[in-house]
């Protein structure tokens, strides 16, 4: 009796240890698969956050280089105010940065919706994580300054070259169109914008004082725009890291 309760024994232990590593295996490969699951689901992330980041990038570039071409324009105008050696023309070029403004626009869509879902957690570096998480406030920085720049522009210095400049002397420089490859329209272009007196304009000391406005609000956009720039890439160099890892 106690031979046959010993082999009774060692066949129940054998046989629980054998459903143990069953469920310890049908574990695995149930863990195995929800990881490869969510590797697919991450991958198809990093695709999506790629083709946004790199739009988002260009645009950034291109708000920085409009504002740094801004500042120096203005520092140009600035250079001539007392010994003015521009030309009608010249001077017409510059005054068009002073009326313009650069907006950066985002690309929204890939990251709202990672975060809004709930799925960040799926992407597995953890600095990615993190640019990702502060991505939005990075934008907003540089919006509060862009809005406070295009109110001034919009609410305080055209209203001041309408009344001392005339305006359509700055049709010439609108390359809107072309920026954004429009070649089908044509928009005929005023030219025969009445003359001003160029030394009374860049002598008076309240186009003076809006440039100078003008230039500072410039410099915060491309302080603003540069950090954009470089969030953007290192969030593209991240991904390009797990993309490669996959």
């Amino acid at each position: 009796m106690e031979n046959k309760t010993g082999k009774y024994l060692k066949y129940a232990i054998g046989e629980i240890t054998l459903v143990v590593i069953g469920i310890l295996i049908a574990l695995q490969i149930n863990n195995w698969n929800i990881n490869r699951l969510e590797r697919k689901t991450e991958k198809k992330i990093l695709l999506d956050l790629n083709v946004e980041f790199k739009e988002n990038l260009k645009d950034a570039q291109r708000v920085y280089n409009g504002n740094l071409e801004i500042v120096s324009a203005v520092n140009k105008i600035q250079e001539n105010l007392d010994n003015n050696k521009l030309t009608s023309k010249s001077l017409d070029s510059l005054i068009y940065f002073v009326f313009d403004w650069f907006d950066y626009t985002s690309r929204p869509g890939a990251s709202d919706n990672l975060i809004n879902s709930g799925n960040l957690n799926l992407v597995q570096n953890h600095e990615l994580r993190k640019l990702l998480t502060l991505w939005s406030g990075v934008e907003d920085e540089l919006d509060d300054d862009e809005q406070l720049a295009i109110q001034y522009s919009q609410n305080i210095i055209i209203p001041f070259l309408a009344l001392n400049y005339p305006l359509s002397k700055l049709e010439p420089f609108d390359y809107t169109l072309e920026f954004y490859n429009r070649t089908d329209i044509n928009f005929k272009v005023y030219d025969n914008a009445i003359e001003y007196d160029m030394t009374t304009l860049l002598q008076n000391p309240v186009f003076q004082s809006h440039i100078s406005a003008k230039k500072i609000y410039a410099r915060h956009n491309v302080a603003e725009a540069f950090t954009i720039v470089e969030t953007c890439q290192s969030i593209l160099d991240l991904i390009a890291v797990e993309l490669n890892k996959n």
